[in-house]
């Protein structure tokens, strides 16, 4: 990998589509409403701050944004403001969607999915480390394994921005300064094969503002990426999903973390190569 330094309303735009037996999810905000067509309720619905239980109930916590990442007109904003409880979702500071129900955008073990979007990291001021070893973590992306952790995800650390495997007990800088692409879009694409023992691999490949192909690509074989208990051994019953936002589960505004994050996302697309429109979460 090349070296180097460094989303009012929204809008989901759908397409669930069966092809190939695949299922495929996207999300664009163009019609700049809160789901684009989708429930905010019952099994199949979109987790929105503001309308789920127990998410952020500020009124900015997400909000629609001019000017999309690409071939858009439109994102979407989350933001986190530490030490005010009305960005306090689910016993943390986070402001994030979550997919229930869509089978593009849920995985089990031993099924294939590729995953891309863009981001962007308004006016960031970054965390500092102050007494400790670093700042605290930042999760503005992560494939959630619901009744555990992460499988995978990415991070904000100080100016890094980091990569973490393995239910978070791997990690690796794959920006390690992100300040000369603040206020720009980043675009991001994860191939996985999800799975509980080794025989899992997933790659990541990335394209930095001003770039005009993905040109940074990370490459881990022979793991298990479908993470099945803590490293205490605390079991993960239940399936994954992507989900995205501000995450800020650490993060102490006394100790020299940003007050406030504000991530924006775009042209989100997830395809399960294994799941159809007729499967379930």
């Amino acid at each position: 990998m090349k070296s180097t330094h460094m989303l009012s309303a929204i809008t989901f735009s759908t397409l669930t589509a069966l092809v190939c037996s695949s299922a495929v999810f996207k999300v664009n905000y163009e019609d700049k409403s809160v789901s684009s067509g989708y429930p905010t309720s019952g099994s199949h619905r979109v987790l929105v701050p503001g309308i789920e239980k127990d998410l952020a109930t500020a009124k900015d916590a997400v909000y629609i944004v001019e000017g999309g990442a690409h071939n858009t007109a439109f994102a979407i904003a989350n933001k986190v403001v530490l030490d005010d409880p009305t960005y306090v979702g689910g016993g943390f500071p986070r402001s994030e969607f979550g997919f229930a129900g869509f089978p593009g955008a849920i995985y089990k073990d031993g099924e294939h999915g590729e995953y891309s979007f863009s981001m962007l990291l308004k006016d960031l001021i970054p965390s500092v480390k102050g007494t400790r070893d670093e700042p605290a973590e930042d999760v503005v992306w992560q494939f959630k394994h619901h009744g555990g952790g992460h499988d995978l995800h990415l991070a904000l650390v100080g100016t890094n921005l980091v990569l973490g495997w393995g239910g978070n007990v791997y990690k690796q800088v794959i920006i390690d300064d992100v300040m000369p692409h603040v206020n720009k879009w980043m675009d991001f694409r994860f191939n996985v094969l999800w799975k509980s023992d080794k025989t899992g691999h997933f790659t990541l490949d990335m394209k930095l503002p001003g770039e005009c192909k993905f040109e940074h690509t990370v490459v881990k074989k022979d793991l298990q990426t479908y993470v099945t208990a803590s490293p205490d051994g605390t079991p993960w019953p239940g399936t994954g999903s992507i989900q995205y936002g501000v995450y800020r589960h650490s993060a102490n505004s006394t100790a020299g973390d940003t007050k406030t994050l504000i991530v924006y996302h775009d042209e989100v697309t997830a395809t399960n190569f294994n799941a159809t429109t007729a499967d379930s979460s």
